[in-house]
C-alpha cells in the first residue's frame, strides 16, 4: 500500500510540473521572438527625407545613391518622381546607370533598384523595387514599381 501511495504521489508531481516546463519553453520562445522583432525595428532618423509637411522629395541623384547599412533612406520618397518622369523614358541604359548608379540587381535587360525593404533580422519580409526594362536597342521600354 505504501508503494501505491508513493507511485500516486510521484505521478501527481509529474503531472503538476511537466506542463510548467512546456510553459517555460513557450515563454522563452515568445520572448525570443519579441526580442528579435524589437531589434529589427528602426526608429526614424532626425534627418528625414520628407519635407516638413510630409510631401515627396524631388529626385536628387546624389541622395538616390545614399545607402545607410542595408537601407536607402531617400528612395521611397523619390520613386514617384522617377516613375512619372517622361524624360527618363527617353534615356538609354548607360544614361540610366549614370543617373541612378549601379543597380542592386541586374538581369538580361532589366535593372532592379531596391527602394525599401522591411526585414526581420536578416530575413527580408517585404521589398519594394524600381524595375527598369530595356528594349533590344538599349532604350527604356518601361519603368515599374514591384512590391
Amino acid at each position: 500500500m505504501k508503494t501505491d501511495t508513493a507511485n500516486n504521489y510521484s505521478r501527481s508531481l509529474t503531472r503538476m510540473f511537466w506542463p510548467l516546463s512546456v510553459r517555460a519553453k513557450l515563454i522563452i520562445i515568445g520572448g525570443s521572438i519579441i526580442a528579435i522583432c524589437s531589434v529589427s525595428c528602426k526608429e526614424d532618423s532626425a534627418d528625414s527625407p520628407t519635407s516638413k509637411d510630409g510631401t515627396e522629395v524631388i529626385f536628387d541623384s546624389v541622395k538616390w545613391r545614399v545607402k545607410e547599412e542595408d537601407n536607402y533612406p531617400y528612395r521611397d520618397q523619390m520613386v514617384n518622381a522617377l516613375l512619372y518622369d517622361n524624360d527618363l523614358r527617353t534615356l538609354n541604359e548607360s544614361a540610366i546607370l549614370d543617373l541612378l548608379g549601379a543597380p542592386d540587381r541586374r538581369n538580361e535587360g532589366y535593372l532592379y533598384y531596391t527602394v525599401n525593404q522591411t526585414r526581420l533580422g536578416f530575413w527580408p519580409l517585404h521589398t519594394k523595387s524600381l524595375v527598369v526594362k530595356f528594349s533590344a536597342d538599349n532604350n527604356v521600354e518601361w519603368i515599374k514599381l514591384h512590391e
